[in-house]
């Protein structure tokens, strides 16, 4: 940490920032400032607003309220090009790189001069740059194609095109998730070696070991709210152990935390329908665990902790080293047909894009999974497959206009339920569903609780995969804890589950 960051001056002043969308608050009166040449971390649960506040200092989201002072000045960029220009620049977990092209050929994209027609880059901008990329790794040649780098390598790319745009700020969103333990210690070196380039780092993370050792300081937010800014030095002070600072971060992030609506599924302990053992992917390492029959079984961790893929593991999208039975049978599970057959669905965190067919009706999304459902003798009935679609319709309470209507058209709660409609005709035992609630207004998101809930009672495995862990302590009978593609611990739900045990956890502490 930087050694006088309590006379650093103010570069960026945010004054009760609120953002508005139709039925939510996703910021409200959010103030806090950011000092330069300081490294200045946001933490806060999925869900708190750090994304919103994001989007609104890069230009992305337009703000609903409060003011932003940038270098002394008002700042209410219009666009992400605007904040560019006025010298903020950010560093998404989806880099801004074109893999096809060359390192020579990303430095300049986008700063092309023309001439008669033709595009032309400009030597002078390529040379500034690169001396820059050199500076930062002299590892990385003008010439070598980007495929062939590394995560870090192309993140060192798209920091050099920010430091040659003489940004003032480089805001970084979750840089490590992706990243191997060397990579992320020469990221941490580079961060660190920004300040003499004059340049302020706004670092947002859920691995809090990663805040204590590059902040200087610290933003909390939960719920749309800013809980306080913390200078880490004094949460580092003498005296005061890792263990004891990470608790007080986590407590400030999570507030008090209690499963208000658990309650315990009818679980069968003496049936195994699912076991996995030593599962093994490019993300995954040796990950084993059991599901019993009517369990609500919760797979916890933040951002690249490792649940998707579990998932997808499980449903054969991705090839996997291990052994996985099935009530005690191996299987192989190596595609998504293998595991319908053997009565697994997957309800996928994108369903506008994986879970549906969004230009088509409710009636004919419902059956894809399962389409002797509506056919007879291998001819397709229209009338079934009405009849199919008024019966979900009633049983999941999807509200719409008939089972004609296009289910792009339906609010995602609803959109969910046709997801979860498809799945059930598939007559599946296991359902996988990967942040079930995720872009789900309140009312709708206790609906599919109770729906998840239900299914648990009438025989079904439930495996929930979330990073919300209000929903997993409201839903899950046992919470599988994940941090770096790793099982860490698993937890009995119920009153003495501790919330703050957990998110250390899953935000890198000690194993108990």
């Amino acid at each position: 940490m930087s050694a006088d960051t309590g006379r650093s001056e103010t570069l960026l002043e945010i004054r009760g920032i609120s953002k508005h969308f139709p039925g939510v608050d996703a910021l409200r009166n959010v103030s806090f400032d950011v000092r330069r040449n300081t490294v200045h971390c946001i933490v806060g649960e999925n869900g708190a607003g750090k994304s919103t506040l994001i989007k609104i200092l890069t230009g992305a989201e337009t703000r609903s309220g409060g003011s932003i002072t940038f270098n002394g000045a008002e700042f209410n960029p219009r666009s992400t090009r605007e904040a560019m220009h006025s010298g903020i620049s950010v560093l998404f977990q989806e880099l801004n790189v074109v893999n096809q092209l060359t390192v020579e050929q990303n430095l300049s994209l986008g700063k092309e001069t023309t001439r008669l027609g033709f595009f032309r880059k400009d030597p002078h901008l390529v040379d500034r740059v690169y001396k820059v990329l050199q500076s930062l790794d002299p590892s990385i040649g003008l010439h070598r194609r980007v495929a062939d780098l590394s995560v870090a390598q192309k993140q060192v790319i798209e920091i050099a095109k920010a430091i040659a745009s003489d940004s003032n700020v480089i805001i970084m969103d979750e840089p490590t998730a992706a990243l191997s333990e060397d990579e992320v210690n020469r990221l941490f070196a580079i961060i660190k070696a920004l300040r003499t380039k004059n340049v302020t780092v706004i670092y947002i993370s859920h691995r809090l070991r990663e805040i204590f050792e590059i902040g200087d300081f610290v933003t909390v937010l939960r719920d749309g709210q800013m809980i306080g800014t913390r200078q880490l030095s004094e949460l580092t002070g003498a005296g005061v152990g890792e263990g004891e600072s990470t608790a007080e971060l986590i407590k400030m992030m999570l507030g008090k935390m209690v499963a208000e609506h658990y309650i315990a599924s009818p679980v069968d302990r003496s049936t195994t329908v699912l076991e996995m053992r030593g599962v093994t992917t490019g993300k995954l390492k040796g990950v084993s665990f059991s599901l019993y029959k009517n369990e609500i079984l919760g797979f916890y961790g933040l951002i690249g902790s490792g649940k998707t893929e579990i998932a997808r593991a499980i449903f054969g999208l991705d090839p996997k080293e291990g052994e996985t039975l099935i009530h005690g049978q191996p299987v192989a599970l190596a595609t998504p047909e293998e595991a319908i057959r053997r009565g697994i669905a997957l309800v996928p965190e994108e369903r506008r894009t994986e879970g549906l067919v969004a230009k088509l009706a409710l009636r004919e999304n419902i059956p894809l999974m399962n389409i002797d459902s509506i056919s007879r003798l291998g001819i397709f009935s229209a009338k079934r497959e009405r009849r199919l679609a008024r019966s979900y319709m009633k049983k999941l309470r999807i509200v719409a206009r008939d089972e004609n209507h296009v289910v792009e058209k339906l609010s995602g709660g609803n959109q969910q339920k046709v997801v979860l409609a498809k799945c059930m005709n598939a007559d599946s035992r296991i359902l996988l569903m990967d942040e079930p609630t995720r872009g789900i207004d309140v009312g709708a998101k206790e609906e599919i609780h109770n729906l998840i809930r239900e299914l648990a009672r009438g025989g079904t495995s439930v495996i929930v995969f979330s990073s919300e862990l209000p929903e997993i302590l409201n839903l899950c009978d046992r919470i599988i804890l994940l941090y770096g593609g790793r099982i860490r611990e698993i937890v009995e739900n119920g009153p003495e589950a501790d919330s703050e045990r957990i998110m250390h956890v899953v935000t890198g502490g000690a194993e108990g």
